[in-house]
């Protein structure tokens, strides 16, 4: 019983669904949290949401190279670049957020 092409198409498809659940979960659970809390980089936050959104679109939808040269997957990883600084940015201010959060509950 040898793995047969359509069994390989079969477990990418999957992998493929499954990948989508699980991102549109994490954006959906980062969105309630941006939506509910009064952190003040909310908005860095929305912006990789939002964008991190879109951009899951371009793996979705994927489309061959334009003139030979762009792709869904090219311009999807060109996105990544803004995202990251932007999450680190975010993460950088919430460790601040929360640092001086402690440091104020202990005085």
């Amino acid at each position: 019983m040898g793995c047969g092409l359509h069994q390989f198409h079969n477990f990418a498809g999957l992998n493929v669904k499954v990948c989508v659940a699980m991102g549109a979960t994490q954006l959906l659970l980062w969105a309630v949290w941006a939506g509910v809390t009064r952190h003040p980089s909310r908005r860095k936050l929305w912006v990789v949401m939002v964008g991190g959104g879109l951009a899951m679109l371009l793996e979705i939808y994927d489309f061959p190279p334009y003139r030979g040269f762009v792709d869904a997957h090219a311009l999807w990883h060109a996105t990544t670049i803004p995202f990251t600084y932007l999450w680190w940015s975010f993460i950088r201010d919430d460790g601040k957020f929360r640092t001086s959060a402690l440091i104020k509950k202990a005085k």
